[in-house]
């Protein structure tokens, strides 16, 4: 999560309208989910939460913590408010959603305003304006995958009831939640009249906005600014100070591991958090690094270290450090991107052919599993380490004994077993924990 977005006192704030996408796997695990819930007070009539690619790990998770379904209807201070779910049917607004969506806009009749949150920009397909931008403004764009803007029924089918509910004198806003990579705002006005708003945040960058609306409630008015996240609040005291980042090595091969290594100065209370984004070629599916201070291992003399796994199916290329945020325990900051010169980058190579061969000659079974993994074959395997999908360290097994794995007591997930054998080879396989298996 960006820091700045962390430290900011949203008691200030009437409502709260969450875009999607607040952590890159929010629902995953409770751990996650409470530290969000501490910053955004998930389950308060108030904050209203368009949920995102990155959110939709464990939908029962979010139910409990917001008490609400992934999309719903409210009211408040005379405005409407459909909060709707763009993961649901892949962008787009069909079976139950559709019919929420059709049983308010023919029956509303008195808001002065209504008001669509979502995360994906869906009103830009089809759209004959907005559609050939959708290569630079939304982070996904267009496509055909789980985060991407995809082919759907907005243009035919929900605007023109938007366009019946804008008859009845009641002005219409779409605001959607995933920019913040290439842009950090956005606003359209359409020919009709529709008013398209998009704001996002891209973690550690100095020029993020936030979307402030203001509501006067004698007038029933509307209006917003984008506003830098930094001018919302500021703090005292003087930020930690960044002596050097490296990676090392500086080129592997696909399911080995880098070493991240900073030297930081802390003038202030003791630092409290690292955290940082490491993002493929390609620009897209990054991997963060743990913002908790434990997690790295401090070697003295203001040196932090931190391992992280690259997995066996990444893809190949320059990789990049793209964004470091650092806080000490007062709530100051260090914030760079990719736009500093003292970012790192690193590559990754296809494995040697040797790796392919030790790997055809152990099996790892069965796999989904239930949490118990048995491996056999004609290599000796010396160690295990097992690593969760975000390249996290979870367990670590010397010299072990027997052929079996216990991962039952871990959360259902993607995880990677490496193995190293007498000859010191390394051998990775992927594997999916599923309590479908669990009696």
């Amino acid at each position: 999560m960006d820091s700045v977005t962390e430290s900011l006192d949203f008691s200030n704030y009437e409502m709260l309208w969450l875009g999607g996408d607040l952590a890159l796997a929010t629902s995953a695990d409770d751990m996650t989910m409470k530290h969000v819930d501490s910053i955004f007070d998930l389950g308060a009539e108030s904050t209203l939460w368009a949920l995102g690619n990155h959110d939709y790990a464990d939908l029962e998770r979010i139910q409990t913590f917001t008490g609400r379904p992934p999309y719903y209807a409210y009211h408040k201070n005379n405005i409407t408010f459909l909060v709707l779910d763009t993961q649901d049917s892949l962008s787009n607004i069909t079976g139950q959603q559709k019919e929420l969506f059709l049983s308010v806009v023919d029956t509303i009749a008195e808001s002065s305003h209504l008001i669509l949150l979502h995360h994906k920009l869906i009103w830009m397909y089809g759209d004959p304006y907005l559609h050939p931008q959708m290569s630079y403004i939304p982070n996904g764009g267009y496509g055909d995958c789980f985060y991407c803007i995809n082919p759907n029924n907005f243009v035919s089918e929900i605007y023109p009831k938007l366009l019946e509910v804008e008859a009845k004198g009641i002005e219409v806003i779409c605001i959607a939640g995933d920019i913040g990579f290439r842009r950090n705002e956005f606003e359209y006005l359409t020919p009709e009249g529709i008013q398209y708003l998009a704001s996002g945040i891209e973690a550690g960058n100095p020029n993020n906005q936030a979307l402030i609306l203001h509501h006067d409630q004698s007038s029933h008015a509307l209006t917003w600014d984008f506003v830098l996240l930094s001018e919302l609040q500021s703090l005292d005291g003087t930020p930690p100070i960044l002596h050097s980042v490296s990676i090392s090595p500086d080129s592997i091969t696909r399911g080995e591991s880098i070493r991240i290594a900073l030297e930081v100065e802390d003038v202030g209370s003791g630092l409290d958090e690292i955290a940082c984004e490491i993002v493929n070629p390609i620009g897209e599916q990054p991997h963060t690094v743990s913002n908790h201070i434990v997690d790295w291992t401090s070697w003295g003399n203001q040196l932090y270290t931190y391992d992280l796994f690259i997995s066996d199916n990444v893809e190949v290329g320059t990789w990049q450090l793209s964004a470091l945020s650092v806080i000490d325990s007062a709530g100051n900051r260090l914030c760079l991107t990719n736009k500093d010169s003292v970012l790192a980058t690193f590559t990754v190579y296809l494995p040697l052919g040797v790796e392919k061969t030790a790997s055809s000659q152990l099996f790892l079974y069965p796999n989904p599993s239930s949490g118990i993994l048995h491996f056999s074959g004609e290599e000796r395997i010396k160690a295990v380490e097992i690593f969760d999908q975000y390249g996290r360290l979870v367990k670590k097994i010397d010299d072990p004994k027997g052929n079996s794995i216990d991962l039952s007591g871990e959360p259902e997930g993607m995880y990677y077993v490496r193995l190293r054998n007498d000859a010191h080879l390394i051998i990775t396989k992927k594997v999916l924990i599923t309590k479908d298996l669990r009696p």
